[in-house]
């Protein structure tokens, strides 16, 4: 599943919330300090699932500064990698695309009608996310212009 949208915020904003959200999560599922970069696994407890499946092992395979960040999710039952491309169209605008992909590795089998409508969904959260994203980046910025003003 792949999805492309155009954001009115600069490349390193965007990257950077990115980068804050990973930090965040790493800060939540890990009792130690740990150093984000290329490479960097660590295990967290799904919120969504109990039992089988419930821990899943994030990886964090590219980290290219305000271009790209791809990471793959594991767990008992399934394998999700996520990559986000950032490309600059301007100082203030991006496109980014989102790449999903998923592997049920469970011994049940999901039918590909099941499978079709899951992307289909996941298409529009991925742009809402974006979307949400871009709204988020745009408030910060007004808090700091409004700030700086005082």
């Amino acid at each position: 599943m792949k999805v492309s949208i155009e954001l009115n915020v600069s490349d390193k904003e965007f990257y950077d919330m990115m980068v804050n959200s990973l930090n965040e999560d790493l800060k939540n599922s890990n009792k130690k300090v740990l150093e984000l970069k290329e490479g960097l696994k660590y295990k967290k407890k799904s919120t969504q699932r109990k039992g089988v499946g419930s821990e899943i092992t994030v990886h964090i395979k590219r980290l290219v500064p305000n271009q790209l960040y791809v990471a793959t999710f594991t767990t008992a039952i399934d394998h999700t990698q996520i990559t986000y491309k950032i490309e600059s169209l301007n100082e203030s605008k991006i496109k980014v695309t989102y790449e999903e992909e998923y592997e049920n590795v469970s011994s049940r089998e999901v039918p590909a009608w099941r499978q079709k409508m899951a992307e289909k969904q996941s298409a529009k959260k991925a742009k809402k996310m974006l979307k949400e994203v871009e709204k988020f980046i745009l408030n910060e910025r007004k808090k700091k212009t409004n700030s700086s003003k005082k």
